[in-house]
């Protein structure tokens, strides 16, 4: 009976094993982060792991902690449920500000560029930039819009 109720969760990892996954995937995101140059929060990173253990198979997540650490180019199958986990788990804003800063950007350029750009059109970027996929002609439109909006408004970038 114990092994039963072990296995039986109402929230987070359903059994033990689930939770030193939890554990190990948290350490690869780590990892990761630390060579792409910006520092997820631990809480972030644990609800990142949580998130691709409940939503990825073994093999999927098993092809995630082989890669490279560099997650800008995940295994495919496991794109959208990072990119979902992302804006679960992570101020998408914030990591916005934090690299571009880290890229050479000011402060308040990158606010005001981070500011600028609405949940839709962040989502729409990432989602292109993750998967590949370009986004329709519509969301093209409006990507470039709000671009030309953010270059107006917050001035050129000098790289």
């Amino acid at each position: 009976e114990d092994q039963e109720s072990d296995q039986i969760g109402s929230e987070g990892p359903a059994i033990a094993g689930d939770e030193a996954r939890v554990d190990e995937v948290a350490a690869f995101l780590e990892e990761e982060s630390a060579v792409d140059n910006f520092q997820l929060a631990d809480s972030e990173n644990r609800c990142l792991a949580e998130a691709l253990v409940a939503n990825l198979d073994g093999d999927l997540l098993a092809e995630v902690l082989a890669s490279d650490s560099n997650l800008d180019d995940p295994p495919e199958g496991t794109e959208l449920v990072l990119f979902e986990a992302l804006f679960d788990c992570v101020d998408m804003n914030q990591l916005m500000v934090d690299s571009m800063v880290a890229d050479g950007a000011t402060q308040e350029e990158a606010e005001c560029f981070a500011g600028a750009l609405d949940a839709e059109t962040l989502e729409t970027m990432m989602t292109a930039e993750m998967t590949g996929a370009d986004p329709s002609p519509e969301e093209a439109e409006a990507l470039l819009a709000t671009i030309f909006e953010v270059m107006f408004t917050c001035g050129g970038f000098d790289e």
